[in-house]
C-alpha cells in the first residue's frame, strides 16, 4: 500500500496494529499507523474498484428501501432530517444568508441543496451514485453534477461548502481538502461531518465499514486540518449520529502534531464492544436492568441507551415517576447511538409528555420548550407537502416510525395554551366579581 498522505509512513503491524477485522462480504482490516494513529482499512479499493462501487452498490446497500424493492419512506426522512439539522446549525452560527453560493460534496438525494435554494442561495450538489439524478424528480432543482468530486470543475467559488458523512469515504481526504480549498472563497466556511472513533454509533461490525476507508479521532483530523490550510472556529457533535462537527476556514498549512492513539483505540473499542454487547443481551431480556448497568459503569459511564429503554419500559408499565428519573439522568450525556429517538431533543420532549401525564405542568412546559429549541425544525422543510401529494414521503409517517415525539408536543402545547387561557379567563372573571 502506498504512504499515507498523512504522516508519509504505512507503519503497521500485523501481529499488534490491527484494530478490526471483518470478513463480511469481503475479507478486509482496520489497522492503525504507528506513526500518526490514524485508523485505516488496509487493503482498500482501488480508485477504480472505489467508482464503481459508489456508483453501482454503495447507495443501494445503504438505502432503507420498502416492500417494493423502491426508497422507503425512513430513508427520504433521515435525508430530510440530516439536511434541516446542518441547515439549522449554520443558521445559528450565522453563515446563511440569501444569495451565498453554496457546495454540498455526498449530496445524495439533494435534500441540503434544495433546502439552501428555497432559502434563496444558490445551491449546488456533487454526487457519484445514481441518487444525482433523482433531486430534480423530488425538489425540482437541477444543480446537483453527477461526476466524482476530484473530476468537478468548475468557475464557481463557494460561500459555504458542506461535506457530511462523506470524507471518511474518500481515497485521498488531503487531496479533497486542497481541493476545497481551492473552491471555497477567502471569507467561506467549511462544514465537516465525520464519525468519531471514540463514539461509534452502532456495533463495531457496522461501524468499521469497508466503505469508511478512514475512521478519525479528534487528533487525526485536526491533523489532516493542519496539514491542508484549515483553521478550526467551531467544533461540536452533532446531526443524526453525533459526529464530529467542524467548521473550519481557510489559514495557514501547518506541520502536523502526530501522535500515535492506537493504544487508547484499542482499550476504547474493546470497552464499547463490551457495552454494545450489554445492550443487546438486555433488549433480548437475557440480562436485567442493573446487570447491563454495572457494565455500563465499567466501561463507559456516558452511554444512555439502555437507560432510555429503561425509562421507556417503566413508562409503559406505569411507573411514570422512575422514567423521569432515568430520562433526568440521561440529559446529561452526550454519547449516542443511530437512533434519532434518543437524540436531547426528543429526550426532552418525552420528559415533556411525561411530566404532563402526571399532572406536572411547569415541568412539562419548561421541558417541553427545551424539546422545541433542540429538535430540528423538520416541519420547516418547504417540500413536504408536495411530497406528500405524490405519495412519496409522509412526514407523520416517519415521524411515528422513528418514536419522535412532534405529534405529541403539537397536541402538549396547544394544551398548555388552552390551560393558560382558561387561567387567564379565570382570573379575568373573578377580579370583575370583585368588582
Amino acid at each position: 500500500m502506498n504512504k499515507l498522505w498523512l504522516c508519509e509512513k504505512n507503519n503497521w503491524e500485523k501481529k499488534s496494529r490491527v484494530l478490526f477485522f471483518n470478513g463480511v462480504p469481503h475479507n478486509y482490516r482496520n489497522v492503525c499507523c504507528k506513526q500518526c494513529g490514524l485508523v485505516y482499512v488496509n487493503p482498500r479499493m482501488s480508485d477504480w474498484e472505489l467508482i464503481v462501487f459508489y456508483q453501482k452498490q454503495y447507495r443501494e446497500l445503504c438505502s432503507i428501501k420498502d416492500k417494493e424493492g423502491n426508497i422507503g419512506n425512513s430513508h427520504y426522512g433521515i435525508e430530510i432530517y440530516n439536511a434541516v439539522t446542518r441547515y439549522d446549525f449554520l443558521k445559528r452560527l450565522g453563515y446563511i444568508k440569501a444569495g451565498i453560493c453554496t457546495l454540498d460534496i455526498g449530496s445524495s438525494l439533494g435534500a441540503l441543496p434544495a433546502y439552501l435554494h428555497a432559502k434563496g442561495c444558490s445551491a449546488y450538489g456533487v454526487e457519484l451514485s445514481p441518487y444525482a439524478s433523482y433531486t430534480k424528480e423530488l425538489f425540482g432543482i437541477d444543480t446537483i453534477f453527477r461526476m466524482p468530486f476530484d473530476a468537478l470543475e468548475t468557475d464557481l467559488r463557494f460561500d459555504i461548502v458542506t461535506i457530511c458523512d462523506a470524507l471518511e469515504h474518500f481515497s485521498h481526504p488531503k487531496n479533497v481538502l486542497l481541493k476545497i480549498r481551492n473552491l471555497l472563497k477567502d471569507e467561506g466556511i467549511v462544514l465537516i461531518e465525520i464519525p468519531d472513533i471514540f463514539k461509534p454509533h452502532k456495533s463495531v461490525l457496522g461501524f468499521f465499514s469497508n466503505a469508511h476507508l478512514f475512521t478519525f479521532s479528534p487528533n487525526s483530523i485536526k491533523n489532516l486540518l493542519d496539514i491542508t490550510g484549515f483553521d478550526i472556529v467551531h467544533f461540536e457533535y452533532g446531526g443524526y449520529c453525533k459526529n464530529m462537527r467542524i467548521v473550519v476556514k481557510k489559514g495557514d498549512i501547518r506541520v502536523p502534531s502526530l501522535k500515535d492513539d492506537f493504544h487508547d483505540i484499542k482499550d476504547f473499542i474493546l470497552r464499547y464492544n463490551r457495552v454494545y454487547t450489554a445492550k443487546e443481551f438486555f433488549m433480548q431480556t437475557k440480562i436485567s436492568y442493573d446487570e447491563a448497568q454495572e457494565i455500563v459503569k465499567e466501561n463507559i459511564p456516558a452511554y444512555i441507551v439502555i437507560k432510555v429503554i429503561e425509562a421507556l419500559r417503566r413508562y409503559d408499565s406505569g411507573d411514570v415517576l422512575k422514567a423521569i428519573e432515568l430520562l433526568r439522568e440521561c440529559l446529561d450525556s452526550d454519547f449516542n447511538e443511530e437512533d434519532i429517538s434518543l437524540q436531547e431533543g426528543n429526550i426532552q420532549g418525552l420528559l415533556a409528555i411525561m411530566s404532563a401525564n402526571i399532572g406536572d405542568w411547569q415541568s412539562a412546559r419548561v421541558f417541553m420548550e427545551k424539546a422545541f429549541v433542540s429538535l430540528p425544525k423538520l416541519f420547516d422543510f418547504p417540500y413536504l407537502a408536495n411530497l406528500k401529494e405524490r405519495g412519496i414521503f409522509d412526514i407523520e409517517r416517519f415521524i411515528m416510525e422513528r418514536w419522535l415525539c412532534y405529534i405529541e408536543l403539537f397536541k402538549l402545547k396547544d394544551l398548555l395554551e388552552k390551560n393558560r387561557l382558561n387561567k387567564h379567563a379565570g382570573n379575568i372573571k373573578q377580579k370583575s366579581k370583585n368588582r
